[in-house]
């Protein structure tokens, strides 16, 4: 009789666990949308540098800014791997693709937060064309959150990218996120982002990249970060965000065609992140 008694309780115990849970993470993700956290970027070598990405053309350009896939050579497949502040259930999760034709590069990402209790899926659709100075891109996201048990929401999210090269060593990038200001609930907006940045390249070895990130709630933020390559195919990176207390720290080697990526991001109240990267280069070894 007191074993099935406590039995009953250890039950009882574990769903009020469940909806407390779930209540956490429903409001800690309201707030991360509110906070401009939103789109969340993807990649190690982006969060190495302070996702400082609006214009860099590269294997994440299909998350970070489509316009940077018209500038892309090669073929990518990547997967990352996201662990925010070592949370159980706040991982995130990618994969992504492109591929280039004669008409415009295209590129496939994947992209899911969470566990079984609440997540988000993202699948998205991007497109760049480019002449020899101008790429652009545009991007169409199937967008959906859930919580275990009690709601599911969808909608379609829209991007657009342009990037120029104002010399060799200088390109320049706009990303738009959320454009038509999609929303999930009445009292849950996806921000509309702007961003504008500049890469710089003075030598072969050392990447600058800067860039201004507006949430049109909220105040601008500002970040900047520095790759530098110390020896060949081995890359060392750094990056700071103004208003967040971010650091950014990362590494990155390449192997033939496989790429290695790892970051470690940290935040002055919530601790550290970690992000790792694993990408497959088809085609010529020369896009870094």
């Amino acid at each position: 009789m007191l074993k099935s008694i406590a039995v009953y309780y250890q039950k009882l115990i574990e769903k009020w666990k469940t909806l407390v849970f779930c209540g956490m993470i429903f409001l800690l993700k309201t707030n991360l949308i509110l906070a401009s956290r939103e789109p969340f970027p993807i990649g190690a070598k982006s969060w190495g540098i302070g996702n400082a990405t609006a214009a860099l053309a590269d294997r994440n350009s299909v998350f970070n800014n489509p316009a940077g896939l018209g500038f892309l050579k090669e073929n990518f497949v990547s997967t990352s791997y996201h662990s925010h502040y070592n949370i159980s259930g706040l991982q995130t999760l990618s994969l992504s693709s492109n591929y280039n034709t004669k008409f415009a590069n295209i590129g496939l990402g994947i992209e899911r937060f969470g566990d079984k209790l609440y997540n988000e899926q993202k699948l998205g659709l991007a497109f760049g064309k480019s002449t020899n100075l101008v790429s652009l891109g545009l991007k169409v996201s199937y967008f959906q959150a859930a919580i275990e048990n009690f709601t599911s929401k969808n909608t379609l999210l829209t991007e657009f990218g342009v990037m120029t090269k104002f010399s060799p060593k200088i390109q320049f990038g706009f990303h738009a996120y959320n454009l038509t200001g999609a929303k999930l609930f009445a009292s849950q907006h996806i921000p509309t982002i702007l961003r504008l940045g500049i890469s710089f390249t003075p030598t072969k070895q050392i990447l600058l990249v800067a860039e201004a990130e507006k949430n049109i709630e909220l105040p601008t933020l500002i970040k900047a970060g520095i790759e530098y390559q110390i020896v060949k195919n081995f890359y060392l990176r750094t990056g700071l965000t103004s208003k967040l207390n971010h650091a950014h720290f990362g590494f990155g080697f390449q192997s033939k065609q496989f790429i290695f990526d790892y970051a470690l991001s940290s935040h002055s109240a919530l601790g550290f992140s970690n992000h790792l990267a694993i990408s497959y280069q088809i085609g010529k070894n020369n896009t870094q």
